[in-house]
């Protein structure tokens, strides 16, 4: 692997580690490139600036950091080659990326894959089976684990677009895992409302319908204060009428 070794590499798994409020992720990031800096300077001085430079600010999605990583190391190594990228490139397209992958990587793993693994796992709980959270546990590390490597790999390699083509087969794999998670939800209701009936009746079911129905008014923008004013007050009818 070129760039970091590979005994190098684990430190992007600990990117998280040194968090803290002025630089977010900054001393991670630091601590990812640390080993290359002889590399890239030859006197002391200068391994200082090139230490200082990538000691600042830095906050984008931890999976999605390695891809950063790998375009940085791509351009320290292009400008070592004798090309003439400035300091100040590199920053701006490190600022750029750590945006951009922030949105993509939590839309990706926490509004998308997260809560599917979890509603596949609360689906076999009901039954009493730990095999949803098996399957949790290997669709989540899967895309973990292959996009933090495949990530760096692509960074690596940027030139012509090829950085696109990691953020594209994520936006495509979100689509499809959209739909399962729409599906599994569904279904996960359904479950939950047929069990709620048979053990509690209708009341049970009536609370269910309300939580759907808050959920529908919050996504059609309502307020969050007029929402619980019509919760309270269908929860009141129904205590006073029971």
């Amino acid at each position: 692997m070129r760039g970091l070794k590979w005994y190098q590499f684990w430190r992007l798994f600990f990117i998280q580690s040194s968090r803290n409020n002025r630089t977010i992720d900054g001393l991670g990031f630091f601590h990812v490139l640390a080993p290359m800096f002889g590399r890239w300077a030859g006197d002391r001085e200068t391994r200082t600036d090139v230490a200082l430079r990538h000691m600042g600010y830095f906050n984008a999605n931890p999976i999605l950091a390695p891809f950063i990583v790998g375009v940085v190391v791509n351009l320290e190594e292009r400008r070592l080659g004798g090309e003439a990228i400035t300091d100040n490139q590199i920053g701006t397209v490190k600022d750029t990326l750590s945006s951009v992958s922030t949105t993509v990587g939590d839309i990706f793993f926490d509004v998308v894959l997260v809560p599917l693994g979890l509603t596949i796992g609360s689906i076999f709980a009901i039954y009493g089976s730990y095999i949803g959270l098996a399957i949790f546990l290997a669709l989540y590390n899967f895309y973990h684990i292959r996009v933090r490597i495949s990530g760096y790999r692509v960074g690596l390699q940027l030139c012509g677009g090829v950085g696109e083509k990691l953020v594209t087969r994520l936006f495509r794999e979100q689509n499809l895992l959209g739909g399962c998670a729409a599906f599994a939800s569904g279904a996960f209701a359904a479950l939950v409302f047929s069990r709620a009936y048979r053990m509690g009746g209708v009341g049970y079911g009536l609370w269910g319908i309300g939580a759907v129905a808050a959920i529908v008014l919050l996504r059609r923008k309502l307020s969050f204060f007029w929402c619980a004013v019509i919760v309270f007050l269908a929860a009141s009818l129904y205590l006073l009428l029971l």
